[in-house]
C-alpha cells in the first residue's frame, strides 16, 4: 500500500506535470479542479440525456411495430414506416443539437474559469501602475 504523499511531494508533482502553470499557484490548482467538475458535471448531464433519448426511441420502435401490426394495406404499411422514420431523423437531429449544447457549455464555463484565474493572478502579480508626471506635478514639486 502507498503511503500518502506530502503537501510538498503533491506541490512537486504538480509543477513537474503542469509546469506552465507554477506561476499561477494555487489559483491554477483551483482552477484544474473547477474544470474537472464541469466536466463531470457535462458528462452526467449528457448521459442523462442519451438516457432518455434512447429510451423514447425504443418506445418510438414499439409504437411503430403495433401500428404495422394493425395495418391492413400495404400504402398504409408504407406511410407508417415513412413517418417513423422521418421523426426519428428529426429526434436525432434534435438530440445532437441537445448534446453539443451540453458540450459547448461545458467549454464555455472551463474556458471562462481559466481566463478569470488567469486574470486574477496577473493583476496580483503586476507592479503598480507608474503615474505620470502632470506639468501641474512637476511644478509643485
Amino acid at each position: 500500500m502507498r503511503k500518502s504523499e506530502s503537501k510538498d511531494e503533491l506541490a512537486t508533482g504538480f509543477a513537474a506535470a503542469f509546469p506552465a502553470l507554477v506561476p499561477l499557484g494555487g489559483a491554477a490548482a483551483n482552477a484544474v479542479a473547477r474544470v474537472g467538475e464541469t466536466c463531470t458535471q457535462a458528462s452526467l448531464e449528457w448521459q442523462e440525456e442519451l438516457v432518455g433519448f434512447v429510451s423514447t426511441r425504443l418506445q418510438e420502435t414499439v409504437e411503430l411495430q403495433k401500428s404495422i401490426a394493425g395495418c391492413r394495406h400495404i400504402a398504409d404499411l408504407i406511410r407508417i414506416q415513412q413517418d417513423w422514420a422521418a421523426a426519428g431523423l428529426r429526434a436525432y437531429l434534435d438530440e445532437a443539437g441537445k448534446l453539443n449544447g451540453i458540450a459547448s457549455r461545458a467549454a464555455r464555463d472551463s474556458l471562462l474559469s481559466w481566463h478569470e484565474t488567469v486574470r486574477s493572478s496577473l493583476a496580483e502579480a503586476a507592479p503598480p501602475a507608474a503615474t505620470k508626471a502632470s506639468p501641474a506635478s512637476i511644478a509643485a514639486e
